[in-house]
């Protein structure tokens, strides 16, 4: 931390850093990381010289030559990977990107283990590789590896404090506020939100859009009505059931996820009640399943195919040295609302 609170961006890696802990010129540093053939340095130089570069994450980024046609590689580095379609859409539409450039996308989750994320960025070193995307499974700040700093890197879903890092992130607190502000302009008032867990940012931020939109229409909001289902079906089954048993029952919830959603659904059918004419429900995320809930869901849709495909172009653009059309920093997507049929008026409005 510097005198002023501010966190100091963590210093490069450089060939010379190298040659002066190992002892040797920078040439030799080139040699033994390049693989040059013909050349004799002895076995303890060249060890020594990958165990300081290892050490301080300095590694050789290997370009294959302009116009050779050969096929490249992509790295996409996940913290986890699971059947999720949202996260299968990122990666796909990454494929995609990625094989229309010639090149193919090696992807590695690490389940947040770090020697196993060593390992796999080494393997990635090994390759003629254009770049890597490091991605998150859920939105948050992350610390690049050391090993990733001299390479061209793009983030997904997560983002650095260094502001020379470009990331791609969604705007969920805009996608939420302009959801509950939806269902403000439908004519509901009394509106419940169940959220995710409180500690994940995406939770934060989602909620925060709906606080930002119930103030925004001067309507209070009913701590009775704010719930946490920690993005589970059954969390958000049990806080509808909850709704149901106030005196003054909400006339919409607002799910933080599309998954929380199905819960409500439950919860609601088992109750009786018919959907949306008794209650209207909407969710967040636009997961495939929505479409074939009965009724089809409402929601907002993370744009997870378009980051996918825009991390694929911004490397792609940074290799060939092209101008750069994202800058450094956060670059935030939008969060558009999906209309379907799981949100009408309430009973008794005149809208």
């Amino acid at each position: 931390m510097t005198e002023d609170g501010l966190k100091r961006r963590p210093k490069r890696a450089t060939m010379s850093e190298v040659a002066r802990r190992a002892g040797v010129s920078q040439a030799t540093v080139s040699l033994v990381l390049n693989d040059t053939g013909g050349v004799r340095v002895n076995a303890d130089t060249r060890a020594r010289v990958r165990q300081v570069a290892d050490e301080i994450g300095y590694h050789v980024w290997r370009r294959s030559p302009v116009g050779s046609g050969s096929i490249r590689t992509i790295g996409f580095l996940i913290d986890d990977i699971t059947s999720s379609a949202l996260t299968t859409s990122s990666i796909e539409a990454a494929r995609a990107a990625a094989w229309e450039n010639n090149c193919v996308l090696t992807v590695l989750p690490t389940h947040g283990e770090s020697q196993l994320e060593r390992a796999a960025i080494k393997l990635l070193f090994a390759q003629r590789l254009v770049g890597v995307i490091y991605g998150a499974f859920y939105t948050k700040e992350v610390s690049l590896p050391k090993q990733l700093r001299t390479a061209s890197v793009v983030l997904l879903n997560c983002f650095s404090a260094d502001p020379n890092v470009t990331s791609f992130i969604p705007r969920h607190e805009e996608g939420a506020y302009d959801m509950t502000t939806r269902l403000i302009a439908a004519g509901h008032r009394r509106i419940a939100v169940i959220n995710g867990t409180s500690s994940m940012l995406a939770a934060v931020q989602r909620f925060e859009g709906y606080r930002r939109a119930m103030e925004s229409a001067q309507l209070e909001i009913d701590e009775d009505l704010v719930a946490e289902g920690n993005f589970s079906l059954s969390g958000a089954q049990r806080m509808t059931e909850r709704f149901l048993m106030l005196d003054r029952p909400p006339t919409a919830i607002f799910c933080a996820s599309d998954k929380m959603a199905i819960g409500a659904y439950e919860a609601l059918k088992s109750a009786g009640l018919s959907l949306p004419l008794d209650m209207s429900v909407v969710g967040f995320d636009d997961d495939p399943m929505g479409q074939f809930l009965s009724p089809p869901l409402t929601t907002v849709r993370v744009p997870h195919a378009q980051m996918g495909r825009q991390a694929v172009e911004f490397l792609i653009d940074k290799y060939n040295r092209a101008e750069q059309r994202v800058p450094p920093g956060k670059s935030l997507l939008a969060c558009p609302l999906v209309e379907r049929e799981s949100l009408v008026s309430p009973k008794g409005s005149k809208r």
